[in-house]
């Protein structure tokens, strides 16, 4: 176990510092000058100047700007907004809780359903509710959140003026959770697909074993015998899945935040890429990369305490 657990944390540790350095280099060529578009294009030569090398932007970008990128990001500091002049640390965790409000409830939800429409589908398949459920799985599957969620625009907030078009959840001291039910069900779409496809086909493998057929043989309810004996040992897949999912939900609600104007990290990022500051960049980029990550050697761990056959493969 142990062996396993080092060698999951030194995957990790690549996987962070390769992340790193992609977004450094592809940030780097972008087209562009930070101090220039702080500054506005009527600004003189030296004043550009003087911001540059304020900024440390005439050093060279490798080893010099690369290897302090790396340095100050291995103790936590992202260093300073270009735009805002505050540290972009500060500025990621004021957001993050924001994402989470919108990322968790999402999966929540996700699971719940999918897992109940997989459960059924299996329990009932080549039904008709069977056949739309996996069409429907299909088109959640496809469809970008993007092009979803202007959907539910159009159709809830536009058409029928019952759900606001964006807006975060408290607004002058109050909470009002009507903010949150679009953009939720557009970043829900995909995982709830998902898990019920992979649910309806672990129930199927499951219900078609030996010991499902004689527990239905001895006249055990068919609730007992769903729900008590198969779904219980259908959900490894399933818990898979959803572990894998949380980390991609909370990286996935960059395209929801922007076309719902949700203040979560996913906006600031998008504002940063409109400004081309490239501390925040590489923050937002380097801390959603991290929590990914980080989420997926926990769910690693505890797998491999659930299944010893995942630390000897």
């Amino acid at each position: 176990m142990l062996t396993f657990t080092i060698r999951q944390f030194f995957y990790s540790l690549l996987i962070i510092w390769g992340v790193m350095t992609v977004t450094f280099v592809i940030i780097r060529v972008l087209p562009g000058d930070p101090a220039r578009l702080m500054l506005g294009q009527r600004a003189d030569a030296q004043s550009i100047a003087a911001l540059r090398k304020q900024l440390k932007l005439d050093e060279p970008i490798f080893p010099t700007q690369y290897f302090d990128f790396l340095g100050k990001a291995a103790t936590g500091d992202l260093g300073r907004s270009f735009a805002f002049n505050r540290p972009v640390i500060e500025s990621i965790l004021e957001r993050f809780p924001k994402s989470l409000v919108l990322a968790v409830p999402s999966l929540l939800i996700a699971t719940l359903i999918g897992v109940a429409i997989g459960v059924y589908s299996a329990w009932r398949p080549y039904t008709f509710f069977d056949g739309a459920s996996r069409v429907t799985a299909i088109l959640g599957i496809s469809v970008p959140v993007f092009v979803l969620g202007a959907v539910l625009i159009l159709v809830f907030s536009n058409w029928l003026s019952v759900l606001p078009a964006s807006g975060y959840i408290t607004k002058d001291g109050g909470t009002n959770l009507k903010y949150l039910l679009l953009p939720m069900l557009a970043l829900a779409a995909r995982p709830l697909s998902i898990i019920a496809r992979i649910t309806r086909s672990s129930m199927l493998d499951v219900l078609s074993q030996d010991y499902i057929r004689t527990a239905r043989a001895k006249g055990l309810p068919v609730g007992a015998t769903v729900i008590k004996h198969a779904l219980r040992n259908a959900l490894n897949p399933v818990v898979t899945t959803v572990s894998a999912w949380l980390a991609s939900t909370i990286a996935g609600t960059f395209f929801i935040e922007k076309v719902f104007a949700w203040p979560g990290i996913g906006m600031l990022g998008f504002d940063a890429v409109l400004q081309l500051d490239y501390p925040v960049i590489q923050g937002v980029v380097l801390f959603t990369a991290v929590v990914f990550v980080v989420v997926n050697f926990l769910v690693d761990i505890l797998y491999s305490l659930l299944d010893p056959k995942v630390r000897l493969s």
